[in-house]
Formats: structure tokens, sequence, C-alpha cells
């Protein structure tokens, strides 16, 4: 069987419950989380540092306090009293007896048995010798004299008064102190010479031993145990602290998106011209105010410019209406003084107007996406143009054209494009239209000049906006609604292209230059059968019963 593919990782989202906490308390939490995390972990490594610490200084001074007690031990203990306050040691000789021991090394069950081997002797002269260091995990405690030191209920009696009493007392609270724990062995070989051995091991008299000194580790865990309070208590506190900082900040670094919040809430369609306030930080913020003013603009521009273009489309087709509302009145009140054929004729050009100027207003407010890929060739397009509008009163002429100039796009819009540039053109030449094709492989730029009044600077880019018209004295305009020029930049847009208008080099006149991105690949086109010569008729209108589409 087919190994199956492996299933996409799906991202891990939040909790639902952080979800809904707010963000200056979802900030807040998790701020405290990882402070109480992080100081936990700092605490505890800081209790655990005065524990080595102490218990190093420890290790150190029993290394001291043994050379000290072989020194004692090597004069046989002469004119010497064990302290107990010197913390626990034995004494052993080589045959295993025990010659001395204090403190909680008097009642460790078996401690002989579980120290570490004795150390090589000390050199010839010396009756000290050096010292080596091991760690011996101790047994249970000796409990053979256990009415002595413990009450009948097993609690042990309290080390109270002086004398041996007290001595033995303390010895063996210490014992169970010391019992189940490892600990450190501190081993130093004497030698005691005869005459102050009490128990020869040698042939000369003289005795040799081992006194070990256990490192009880309770100073390094009473230096750490005066920390773990103010840790336990302090880790908490500072994590607190530092999540209700983290909670403060944040409310007070999100005040400035409530302050826009607030602003965009109480601005509407009838007052798009407030903004919200700008932050003086340089961060995200206030990219986001800078953005949201900047999307403010194009909010108030386009409604700017859709209560324009509502109010110039009402005004357009007022007249049209009014006009042909006029001839029907006309007919219905006089029907004896009109010619039918005649008003029916003009009611049909006036609707025929009507539906121009509203296909006009459906292409330009269609949403604007990018137009068809098909493969077009504007040569083609320009060819079958002219051959159009050779009939007409300023003919066009094609002053140069390459064999393909193929576009990716719309045949039909670009169609509609180049032909509303000629419309303009023939409407406002004086004696000629120019019309040339250019491609380098890359762009396909179509220019088309007219030899009229040349366009201003100011004029060249008023001329695309909707519903514009010049001054009468330099347009013989025959019924144009002022849309064509801005349906064909509309077009070339929708094809990642740009129409612009700039008056002639040398002069008179204006020309227009479509540019549009080619497309090397000329496999897909179609061959062009040889234009007929004549003049084409431009296709009719539709008629008043031709429903009109809807734009994609």
């Amino acid at each position: 069987m087919p190994a199956e593919p492996p299933r996409p990782r799906v991202p891990r989202r939040p909790p639902a419950l952080m979800r809904r906490l707010p963000a200056p308390l979802r900030t807040a939490l998790v701020a405290g989380l990882v402070a109480l995390v992080l100081f936990g972990g700092a605490a505890w490594w800081i209790r655990g540092h005065v524990y080595d610490a102490v218990y190093r200084e420890s290790v150190q001074r029993s290394a001291e306090l043994s050379a000290r007690l072989a020194e004692q031990a090597a004069t046989g203990w002469n004119d010497t009293s064990v302290d107990p306050g010197d913390g626990p040691f034995v004494q052993i000789d080589r045959t295993g007896r025990t010659l001395t021991a204090a403190g909680g090394a008097l009642d460790l069950a078996d401690l002989a048995d579980l120290l570490p081997p004795a150390p090589a002797g000390p050199a010839p002269g010396h009756t000290v010798g050096q010292s080596s260091s091991g760690t011996v995990h101790l047994e249970g405690v000796d409990e053979s004299d256990r009415a002595r030191f413990h009450f009948p209920g097993g609690d042990l009696r309290s080390a109270s008064g002086a004398g041996p009493e007290r001595r033995d007392l303390f010895a063996h609270a210490e014992a169970h102190y010391l019992e189940h724990r490892t600990v450190t062995v501190i081993a130093r070989p004497v030698v005691t010479p005869a005459g102050r051995c009490a128990h020869p091991t040698e042939p000369d008299g003289s005795c040799r031993s081992t006194l070990y000194v256990l490192v009880a580790p309770y100073v390094a865990e009473y230096a750490a145990g005066t920390l773990t309070v103010p840790l336990a208590a302090g880790v908490p506190a500072a994590a607190l602290l530092l999540a209700m900082t983290a909670w403060a900040a944040t409310r007070r670094s999100l005040n400035p998106v409530e302050a826009i919040r607030r602003e965009v809430a109480e601005i509407t369609d009838t007052d798009l011209g407030r903004r919200v306030p700008v932050p003086e930080g340089r961060d995200a913020i206030r990219a986001l105010a800078l953005t949201t003013n900047t999307t403010l603009d194009r909010l108030q521009d386009g409604a700017l410019r859709q209560s324009r273009f509502v109010a110039d489309a009402a005004h357009e087709l007022r007249s049209p209406l009014t006009a042909l509302r006029y001839q029907l009145e006309t007919a219905l009140d006089h029907p004896d003084d009109i010619e039918p054929c005649e008003t029916l004729e003009d009611a049909l050009a006036a609707t025929r107007r009507l539906q121009n100027l509203t296909e006009d207003l459906l292409l330009l407010a269609r949403p604007e996406r990018p137009a068809a890929h098909s493969l077009v060739d504007l040569a083609g397009l320009t060819r079958e143009l002219v051959t159009e509008y050779r009939c007409q009163d300023h003919p066009v002429t094609l002053a140069s054209a390459p064999e393909q100039a193929p576009v990716r796009g719309d045949g039909l819009q670009l169609h509609r494009l180049l032909r509303n540039l000629l419309d303009n053109a023939v409407r406002h030449a004086h004696t000629a239209v120019v019309l040339a094709v250019t491609d380098d492989g890359r762009t396909s730029t179509v220019t088309v000049h007219n030899d009229g009044i040349p366009l201003t600077p100011e004029e060249c880019e008023r001329v695309f906006e909707r519903f514009t018209r010049l001054d009468e004295a330099r347009t013989r305009d025959a019924g144009g609604s002022g849309l064509g020029l801005a349906i064909a930049r509309d077009i070339a847009r929708r094809h990642h292209g740009t129409l612009t208008a700039h008056p002639a080099d040398p002069p008179p006149g204006t020309t227009f230059t479509l540019r549009v991105p080619a497309t090397p690949d000329t496999n897909h086109l179609a061959a062009k059968a040889a234009t007929p010569e004549g003049c084409l008729r431009r296709p009719d209108p539709p008629g008043p019963h031709t429903p009109i589409a809807a734009e994609d």
C-alpha cells in the first residue's frame, strides 16, 4: 500500500481562556509566569550555591581540624580532652579497634566497616601523614542504650545540663542527624610513639592508626536554610511585581490604540475629515496611526469622487431624459402637429444616448481587477480601426506599425480603448489624425496624435477625469459624454499599462500615448486576413430593446 502523505502541521493556538483574556491581563499573566520560573530557578541556584560554598568551607575547616587532632593523637592525647565542638571524628588503629571517638561518631552503627581504607602512613621521621578525602554513606544509629537517650514515646531527650551526660546526649542526637546521609570523610594517618600508645600495634611498641573526621552538613544546611523563607516569599512577590508592571506598561502602551479606536468609531460618512491622533514614539502604533490616517484620506477622497461622480452622472442623464420626455409629451399633447417617424427617430436617438451613457457608467463602476489574459495583436487592432475610420471627416493615418504587437489582455476592452482615443482625436483634430505602433519586446506603445489646439500641462491630466469637458473654444465636441478618456485610462490600468497625454512635439496638436506590457510569444496569434479596401461601417449602437450586459 502506498505510504500516506505526511499531514500538514497545524500551528498550535493559545488556550481558549488565554484568547478570551484582555491583552494587558494576558501579558501580565505570561510575564508573571515567566518571572516566576526565572526567579524560582535563580533562587534555587543561589540557595544551592550558598550551600556548596559553606560546605566547601566546612570541608576546609575539617581538614584543618584533622591536622590538629592528628597532632594530639600522635601524643597519645596526653593533657588533652576531646571537645564535643570538634565535631564527629573517630580514631581506628590497624587492627580495627576504635581508640577515640567524639560527637555523632560514637553512636553510628558499623561506622568502622563503612569508612574508606586507611591512607598510606606518614613519611619516616614523621608522626602525622598527608590527608585524603572520600565519601561514605552512613547507616543507622546504634540504639543498644535506647532508654538512656529516648523517652518512652521514642522522642530524643533534651541535651540539658552539663558534664558527660549532656555530651553523650548531644553525640546521640548528632548521630541521628547523620544517619542515612552521604558525607565527606577526611582521613589522616597517625603514628603514636612507643610509651604513649595504650594498645601497641607495632613490634617496637608504637601504634599506627587513622583519624577520620566526618564533615557534617548542618552548617551548610543552616546557612542555606536562612535563605529559604526570604526566597520563598521574595520570588512570588517579585513575579507579582513584574506582572503588575507588565500590566501597567501594556495598558499604557495600548492607550494610543484605544484613542485611535475611539476616534475611528466616531467618524461617520458625513465627517470623514477627522483624523486619529499620531503618537510621538517611533513604533508600530505610530505606523498604525499613520496608516489609518492614510486610509481615511483615501476614503475621504473616494467619497468625494463618488459624490462628484453621482452628481455629474445625474446631470448628464437629466438632459437626454428631459429631451426625451419633452418629445413624448409634445407628441401626446399635439398628435396632429408632429411627424410620427421623425419623433420616433429623435426618441430612439435620445434612448441610444442614454443607453450608451449607462453602459459607460457601468464600465467605470465595476470593481478594478485585471483584464482577461488572452493573446491580442495590438498592431492588428490598429489596422482594423484605421481602415474603419478612413471615411471620417479627418482621416486616420497609420504612420508605422510592426507586423505584430502581441499583448496579454481582453481584445474587446483594448478595441474600445483605441476607439475612444480615435473618437476623441477625430473630434478635436483640424485636418488629420496620425496613429503609430511600436514594440521593443518589453512594451507595446500606441500613439494617437491630432493636430487640433494643444492641451495645456494642467489639462493633460484633467482630461482623464470623468465628465471633464474643456472650454468650448478648443473643442467641437459633438455630443461626447466626457467618459471616453476616463474609460480608456481605466482599461489601460486593468492591463497593467499607462495612458498619458502631452502637447505634440513639434506642435501643433496633442498626442495620447498608450503603453502596455508586450508578450514575446506569438505562436498562438491567429493569422489575420487581409482587410478589404474601402470604408468599413462602424457598428451601430444597440437598439432600444437590446439588454445592457452587466460588466464582469
